[in-house]
């Protein structure tokens, strides 16, 4: 008679435990981050900034008509667009593309109003 009480607490416990984490825990995972369908690019010959939709990199420059186009990343301490570092170089970083001058994390969008601009 001990072993079915025992069993009947531990199914007991068992069961508390799995409502609580569908309760708590499955709901409180984050949402899923949309991705803009339009993003910014750095030339990589020119210098210049611009956008256009969400394409693999190098991307084709219209101006130049060549692939000299690479994702641009912003970052809100400097106020400056950097480019994208290269998958060899991300790969080497867990927590995401950090600034180059300031170490603060790199981000797709500006807010509104963030100057559009190379950051120097």
């Amino acid at each position: 008679m001990k072993i079915v009480g025992w069993t009947a607490v531990a199914a007991a416990l068992l069961g508390v435990g799995w409502w609580g984490w569908q309760l708590w825990g499955a709901a409180a995972a984050p949402p899923p981050v949309e991705r803009p369908a339009e993003i910014a690019y750095l030339c990589t010959e020119s210098g210049e900034l611009s956008r256009g939709p969400r394409q693999e990199t190098p991307a084709l420059n219209p101006k130049l008509g060549r692939a000299t186009l690479v994702q641009a990343l912003y970052c809100s301490r400097c106020r400056g667009w950097h480019r994208m570092p290269p998958p060899e170089v991300r790969a080497q970083m867990p927590g995401g593309p950090v600034c180059p001058k300031t170490r603060a994390p790199l981000v797709e969008t500006a807010p509104e109003g963030a100057p559009f601009e190379v950051a120097r």
